[in-house]
């Protein structure tokens, strides 16, 4: 005897496809979200900043000397003001932008005071 094929009752259909629909509409609202968290986060973003020209601080890698660092500094033609706490920080003057060879950042000092040292630790090295 032949068997008779289940059919797909129509209420089965519209369930599979609306689960579809919705699981479109999760992955639109997350990827929505994601794009405008991000436009957020640029629109945040700190602009130029009017004022006096800040410090930069040349941060090389720890195992490059103090003397080193300070060469590689006087050869990208920059104005060195000081060296950091840490022998591989060198102070720049703001107007200079070349990069020193082999720094690894270069950091604006707005708050970052703790870099340079203080007139009475620089005398206390001498």
């Amino acid at each position: 005897m032949l068997k008779a094929e289940p059919r797909m009752s129509p209420v089965a259909i519209s369930t599979a496809s609306r689960s579809r629909l919705e699981q479109w509409r999760d992955i639109g609202l997350i990827a929505g979200l994601a794009v405008c968290s991000g436009f957020l986060a640029l629109a945040n973003l700190p602009g130029p900043v009017a004022g006096p020209p800040v410090p930069l601080a040349a941060i090389f890698p720890p195992w490059i000397s103090g003397e080193e660092a300070m060469a590689r500094s006087l050869a990208s033609g920059a104005r060195i003001l000081r060296q950091g706490v840490a022998p591989f920080v060198v102070v720049l003057a703001p107007e200079t932008a070349a990069r020193p060879s082999g720094a690894l950042l270069m950091l604006r000092l707005d708050g970052l005071a703790g870099c340079i040292i203080s007139p009475e630790a620089e005398a206390s090295r001498s």
